[in-house]
């Protein structure tokens, strides 16, 4: 990697860590929140309410902030929203250090939580519009800068676990709730540090919004970045090699089938599973695509260019839609049920904290690897999305607290190793499929900006609807 690609590189991986911090913060300090909530009716549902009401909020915050995207300065969003995070993370630290308890630390954690969702939300789409005409490995960063986040909050889950009483219970929270002594100050410290993480987040998204900014032709999309591509290019990449520069150059094309990017017509020329994908006709823009009647009815006027764009991508979004509802029917829901079963061969000790850690980690590894496994194939990519399914049954074959003890004759897998290996597989194939199509899907639309902010709305989508189908899912989990 070129020292101009690395310069790019890190800044898109701080604001990736960025956009997940809050929310890895809170599933850290889980124990903390179940010590202040004490008493209350939350005291044991608190999780699925931060859940829900984060999720809810994040969904609507991006849906709008696609759809005014065409105005919208991004420097300004960006800014104002790492702004916001800071102080959410400000808010959580003064509510820990000063010892707050109840309705008032359950109502400034919420405060907190949406406002740090919308921020999310307005960074997201953002950064995946001004990344998708960038190289590839800009939107690499950004993905794997999220899951770093996931990484260092399921490190300092398993720190906490291990600091522990010997003997103390596998669970996170219980083992975290027998040492609350030590949990003020070290949230207050956690969500403190986070929000210098923050204000220094702003000076790296300064840094590279001037770097996108400089151009060679003066011109200049929202936000500040370059509406020419080989611009672009020029003004971020200026110390590559000139090899890599015509690479990148050439992955940047129009459309998908322009004459002279014959790589792209054979990578996607096909019609089968990506369901109705097809390149723009050589010669020419692609077909005007009208609103659905019911769309235009709503009197949407900023609909049409978004509609457009998402036909161009629809096989992309699909594929990150269901990597993420995949991912969160069964993570953390079923996988965290999981217990070690008395007649497994090689016990795991705290298997809940490492198969956390162990997800992220490959969550990680799946985004990294993008580098080395391009997947420009369509096909592979979208039978890869639907293999995953496979892992759905596996994971219900393994021992829960609602199913022990397992007469020996039952099918099952009593294995704590072959558990983390299955979550290894599932983190992996999360990380690399999605960021894949996120990579990959906007270098076949005309509005490449716009692509990228319309994949990261179907990951959200997905998110939503992997999380209410976790209830079927555990409920299968139960009645085995």
């Amino acid at each position: 990697m070129a020292t101009g690609e690395r310069y790019l590189y890190w800044r898109f991986v701080a604001l990736g860590v960025a956009t997940l911090a809050i929310w890895n913060a809170y599933i850290v300090s889980s124990g903390f929140f179940r010590w202040v909530l004490r008493g209350t009716p939350f005291e044991s549902s608190f999780e699925s309410v931060f859940s829900v009401v984060s999720n809810s909020v994040n969904l609507a915050a991006l849906s709008y902030a696609l759809y005014t995207q065409a105005a919208a300065d991004h420097d300004r969003r960006i800014r104002r929203s790492l702004h916001a995070t800071a102080a959410a993370f400000a808010a959580v630290s003064l509510v820990a250090a000063l010892g707050i308890g109840g309705y008032a630390a359950l109502a400034t954690a919420l405060l907190a939580l949406c406002v740090a969702s919308v921020a999310a939300a307005y960074i997201q789409c953002s950064v995946l519009g001004i990344a998708a005409p960038l190289p590839p490995s800009c939107a690499e960063a950004y993905m794997g800068g999220q899951a770093i986040a996931g990484t260092v909050a399921s490190a300092a889950q398993l720190a906490v676990v291990y600091s522990g009483p010997t003997g103390e219970s596998s669970s996170i929270a219980a083992t975290a709730t027998a040492i609350d002594g030590h949990l003020q100050v070290r949230t207050a410290a956690y969500f403190g540090v986070g929000a210098a993480f923050l204000a220094l987040c702003v000076g790296a998204w300064r840094q590279l919004h001037v770097r996108l900014a400089r151009t060679g032709d003066g011109q200049r999309l929202p936000g500040g970045h370059t509406a020419t591509p080989a611009g672009a290019l020029r003004s971020a990449m200026q110390e590559g090699s000139p090899s890599m520069l015509r690479a990148r150059v050439a992955e940047h094309t129009p459309a998908a089938g322009d004459p002279g990017d014959p790589g792209d017509q054979t990578e996607l020329d096909m019609a089968g599973p990506g369901g109705g994908y097809a390149p723009a006709p050589t010669g020419g823009p692609p077909p005007a695509r009208t609103l659905p009647k019911w769309l235009a009815s709503l009197g949407l006027q900023n609909a049409q260019p978004i509609y457009a764009t998402y036909a161009e991508i629809r096989p992309f979004a699909a594929i990150c839609g269901m990597a993420m509802a995949q991912t969160l029917a069964v993570f953390p829901p079923l996988t965290e049920a999981v217990v070690s079963s008395p007649q497994a061969a090689l016990p795991v000790a705290h298997l809940t904290a490492w198969h956390f850690f162990v997800f992220n980690v490959a969550d990680y590894a799946g985004r990294l690897s993008t580098q080395w496994l391009p997947g420009r194939s369509l096909r592979a990519l979208w039978w890869a999305a639907h293999a995953r399914w496979l892992l759905v049954p596996v994971l219900l074959l393994f021992p829960t607290a609602a199913t022990l003890p397992l007469p020996s004759r039952t099918l099952a897998l009593r294995s704590d190793p072959l558990f983390l290996a299955v979550v290894f597989a599932l983190g992996w194939s999360n990380g690399w499929i999605a960021t894949t199509a996120l990579i990959h899907g906007p270098r076949h639309a005309t509005n490449k900006e716009l692509a990228g902010s319309i994949l990261g709305l179907a990951m959200c989508i997905g998110l939503v609807v992997g999380a209410v189908a976790s209830y079927p899912v555990l409920l299968a989990a139960s009645m085995r």
